[in-house]
């Protein structure tokens, strides 16, 4: 039993006796003060806390106190390991060397020796070995993040904690955390005589003295494509610094899942009121529901009576934490995606993985086969319609005014066989863009004319027109608009232009976005509770629930049973029927 794996490394330690009992939430229990490793006559320890019915091997989360590494403790983060395994989760709080006691390394040492430690012990603390993850404020955001980046990094291992076993976690959250000391802003500090002492007593000396253990103990400086899922969490006024954008948009070109969370109102303080603590709580056990309990391949849920999914199909995401995820594309095998708002577009293949196709991409949403190996493209930061080359260069400027109007911001593309192609031009981003003119009073559905290069209005009187989708037979198109709760339709002639709207389907919901024709000839809807599928004749049978927003849906060709959905923030793939 834990208890008396506790008595035993405890017993001589006058602590066992003097901690107080803590006050914990309804079915968590508490196992206080284990020694997880020992530096001469030094003791650490660390706390545990579980839920006390279990059925199964639970994952752990490391809570990592702050304190700029030279003040604070463990109990610190009780209420955040509390709150996280009232959650379903083993949590641990520990006690590390300050670096008033020993300077840069001891204290990741010490991290990595109680990730050993509960690797060990794996069994009598109800644990799943293979499923660690860390979480830590501040200073201890920062041994986070250097825990979740030098996984095999000889030199800060130590020697502590059960040595032989893997110090390796599979997901961090950093909070308030400085990602890189080899920056300007770490420099600047060394003339502000409040901060120098911290960082000089942590590191044992000033940048100048010792770049190299800047260097060493920047988690910017160990990146590599065997990293685990890593998220931040910041305050909205806390310093621009702790929202690590150099070493997210490194981890999204690696393929790895991150993400950033924003605290809105707070500071540095994230935990100084109920409302944040809850947030912060929220945001931290969904990331490790996604990695540690589900390892990013979470269930497919959904209310659908015959659901159209292989038996025991679940999603797999193939990249995360982006600002905004959309586009997705089959051609052949390959699929094409982008993370718009972070400027890249990527090309994801069963065989290869994900890959960066473009690391600059003017916010591209839509790519479509222009039928010469290229592809049409719609950007949102030129606000055009373009032509692409195979290796992703903008070759040709198709379309960007309409009556003599700069476009809005063209968001969906699509194209039909007779050459043309349709794309939707919502006017999203000019109040959060203010230096963005908007020229056009109107947003509309466009079709293009690549024979006669035409831009021509197909439709009109939008708020916020967003997915297109031609039916099977390309006698109708369905359009959704954003700001509505109705999936529309409209008769194509053979001339192409469109006839009367009509109203295909009402939702409960608004945020619709991306549409597509199943395999089965069922309509697939993005929407703001997940993706819904409808029949041919409007009928809602059912929706798809996923961790965050859906955006975009697209099939792969047959033999292929694949679908890719994107969210917000990720791009995810299983298999159907």
């Amino acid at each position: 039993m834990l208890r008396s794996l506790a008595l035993a490394l405890l017993a001589a330690s006058p602590l066992a006796q003097a901690a107080p009992a803590p006050v914990l939430p309804a079915g968590i229990e508490a196992h206080p003060n284990l020694t997880y490793a020992r530096n001469g006559d030094r003791e650490l320890q660390l706390d545990l806390y579980r839920p006390a019915v279990r059925s199964v091997p639970l994952p752990a989360i490391v809570c990592i106190h702050g304190g700029g590494w030279w003040k604070g403790e463990r109990s610190n983060h009780a209420a955040l390991a509390q709150a996280l395994a009232a959650k379903g989760f083993v949590t641990v709080t520990i006690s590390y060397r300050l670096s008033g006691e020993k300077p840069f390394p001891a204290q990741i040492h010490d991290a990595k020796a109680a990730v050993r430690w509960l690797r060990a012990h794996a069994d009598r603390c109800g644990l799943d070995p293979a499923r660690i993850g860390a979480t830590g404020h501040s200073a201890g955001g920062h041994l986070t993040a250097l825990l979740a980046t030098s996984g095999g990094v000889d030199a800060l291992e130590g020697e502590g904690g059960e040595p032989g076993r893997s110090s390796r976690i599979q997901a961090a959250v950093a909070m308030g955390a400085q990602s890189d000391f080899d920056t300007p802003h770490v420099r600047a500090n060394e003339g502000d005589p409040a901060k120098l002492p911290m960082w000089v007593q942590f590191l044992g000396g000033s940048f100048a003295d010792v770049p190299e253990r800047y260097r060493a103990a920047s988690p910017a400086h160990y990146l590599d494509a065997q990293d685990p899922p890593l998220a931040f969490i910041t305050g909205e006024t806390d310093h621009p610094s702790t929202q690590a954008d150099g070493v997210r948009r490194r981890l999204i070109g690696l393929g790895i899942p991150t993400g950033l969370t924003v605290i809105k109102g707070a500071g540095h303080g994230i935990f100084q009121r109920p409302e944040w603590s809850r947030q912060v709580v929220d945001s931290i056990a969904a990331f490790f529901a996604l990695h540690l309990t589900h390892l990013g391949r979470p269930p497919v849920e959904t209310t659908l009576a015959a659901p159209p999914f292989a038996p025991g199909a679940r999603w797999t995401m193939i990249g995360g934490g982006y600002a905004g995820s959309e586009g997705a594309q089959w051609i052949g095998e390959k699929l094409h995606f982008a993370a718009h708002h972070d400027r890249f577009a990527f090309t994801w293949t069963e065989r290869a993985g994900l890959a960066v196709w473009r690391d600059d991409s003017p916010e591209a949403t839509s790519f479509r086969p222009d039928g010469r190996g290229g592809f049409y493209v719609v950007e949102q930061t030129t606000r055009r319609l373009t032509r692409w080359d195979a290796a992703g260069k903008m070759t040709e400027i198709l379309a960007d005014k309409f009556e003599a109007k700069r476009l809005n911001r063209p968001n969906d593309c699509i194209v039909r066989s007779d050459g043309t192609v349709w794309f939707t031009d919502p006017d999203f981003l000019f109040a959060q863009r203010k230096t963005d003119v908007k020229e056009l009073t109107e947003q509309n559905v466009y079709r293009y004319d690549p024979r006669t290069r035409a831009l021509t209005a197909a439709a009109r009187g939008f708020d916020k027109p967003n997915g297109l989708a031609f039916s099977p037979d390309e006698k109708t198109l369905f359009v959704t608009d954003s700001a509505g709760f109705d999936i529309l339709r409209f008769a194509v002639a053979a001339d192409g232009t469109l006839g009367s709207r009509e109203i295909f389907a009402t939702l409960k919901v608004k945020g619709l976005d991306g549409l597509a024709f199943d395999p089965a000839g069922r309509l697939w809807c993005a929407a703001l509770d997940g993706v819904h599928i409808f029949d041919s004749t409007g009928r809602d049978l059912g929706v798809i629930a996923l961790p965050s927003k859906p955006t975009a849906i697209a099939f792969a060709p047959t033999p292929s049973r694949l679908v890719c959905v994107t969210t917000r923030d990720a791009a995810f793939i299983t298999t159907l029927r």
